[in-house]
């Protein structure tokens, strides 16, 4: 091989600078005062101590998958993006090698191999920031790291389980691309088609309440994903809490809204694993700074609280003490993550206090459509609506919008380019 190549002995070393079993703060505080509470399941009731043990082995297995997640990207990544490549080039005719050498086909990949180690160093502080004192510094150069990473690895395999899946890697792709939508500079225009019409519709609905005096204005937000959104609107001075399921997501909206002292600390190479579609090196390179504003720094911070609450949706807010509780509800590509939303419906229904408003955004792409093993009910767009109003909602019909042309965690600078035609509706519960 030549000199540009890698043999398994370099990713198996790399596969040992990987991996844990993590413990989860479900309670991490802003310094500014906010609470980014992760209260996973709490809602729960199990009558059998056995039942309740098996669910807590399960939400530990759930968590150390997606840790493993994150720890196995640097050997994930360089096995599929690098090593595979330089070996094709490899073994390619004299001539054809040289050409492709002439090109600078090689350096990029080289340079691309550089950019994914630079990744894994914020996959590893992304973890970090969100244990509990059982996983050692990877920055502290004593060794401790790859010694427990060694260690975690080994007991994931002797218990038969992958390090880390490939459907998991993907979901950590994603969730990269999320960085860049949500908190970065270059997201704004998708941020701004997405998010700004949802908030310019919630900010209508109380456009007689001062910025400084919806603090008593409580607004959910479901599905918040890296929390911009719920961050958004509580810029506008409403109370809003964010709900998340996904451990990727809590991990990394942590990651950003507790470790993150000044705008554009982070910096992520979110497209160094696309090798098609691309114009340019630069394009594919480039990198993407984060957070683009400080969520430690907003603007009614004295009168509006801001929360981040980890659970199933529709475990957490059916809860007796979620009850008529909250004045807006904002859904933004949520609904179709629903096995049933007659269920997603129900519990915005209950949650909602009477005469409060739900705005949606988002497509139909029924998250569980054909899986597997998994229960699923899919309705169309105008099905869906016939449901909102059979839940007892009043739809306003003036406020219906239909063929709204959206992307999602798009490259803006990828030569292939999918939107999505959503819809937004906007629903009050009646007063009594």
């Amino acid at each position: 091989m030549s000199e540009d190549s890698h043999s398994h002995s370099d990713a198996q070393s790399d596969s040992n600078d990987q991996v844990q079993e993590h413990g989860h703060s479900h309670d991490h505080d802003h310094d500014h005062g906010h609470s980014h509470g992760h209260d996973h399941g709490g809602h729960g009731h199990c009558s059998h101590s056995h039942d309740l043990s098996s669910e807590q082995d399960a939400e530990m297995e759930a968590i150390s998958s997606v840790v493993a997640s994150f720890l196995y990207y640097k050997t994930y990544a360089l096995n599929n993006a690098i090593y595979r490549r330089l070996k094709c080039i490899d073994d390619l005719s004299e001539a054809h090698r040289m050409t492709v050498a002439s090109l600078g086909t090689i350096d990029k990949i080289k340079q691309a191999e550089e950019l994914i180690r630079e990744n894994y160093k914020v996959m590893l502080d992304i973890v970090y920031s969100s244990t509990v004192g059982s996983m050692p510094d990877p920055a502290d150069g004593t060794g401790a790291f790859k010694e427990w990473l060694k260690r975690f690895i080994e007991s994931r395999e002797s218990a038969g389980k992958q390090v880390a899946s490939e459907s998991h890697m993907k979901k950590l792709y994603g969730t990269m691309k999320l960085f860049v939508r949500d908190w970065s500079s270059e997201g704004a225009e998708e941020r701004r088609l997405t998010y700004g019409p949802l908030v310019a519709a919630l900010e209508d609905e109380f456009s007689t309440v001062a910025s400084d005096s919806r603090g008593d204005l409580n607004v959910l937000v479901p599905g918040a994903g890296l929390g911009r959104l719920a961050y958004d609107i509580c810029c506008r001075g409403f109370s809003t809490q964010g709900n998340e399921f996904s451990y990727f997501m809590l991990f990394a909206s942590n990651y950003i809204l507790n470790r993150s002292l000044k705008e554009d600390q982070h910096t992520l190479y979110p497209y160094v694993h696309q090798f098609s579609h691309v114009a340019c090196t630069e394009d594919q390179m480039r990198a993407v700074h984060f957070p683009d504003a400080l969520p430690r720094n907003m603007p009614y911070s004295a009168t509006a609280d801001f929360s981040m609450i980890a659970g199933d949706f529709v475990e957490v807010y059916s809860a007796d003490d979620e009850k008529e509780k909250w004045d807006a509800i904002v859904t933004c590509f949520f609904m179709d993550t629903a096995k049933n939303v007659l269920a997603y419906l129900d519990t915005i229904w209950h949650a909602l206090k009477p005469g409060a408003v739900w705005i949606n955004l988002g497509p139909l792409l029924w998250h569980f459509d054909n899986v597997a093993g998994e229960s699923s009910i899919e309705f169309t767009r105008d099905e869906f609506i016939e449901l909102v109003k059979k839940t007892g909602f009043v739809f306003d019909e003036a406020k219906f919008k239909e063929d709204i042309a959206l992307p999602y965690t798009a490259d803006p600078k990828s030569m292939l380019q999918y939107t999505y035609s959503a819809f937004m509706c906007v629903a009050r519960k009646p007063s009594m």
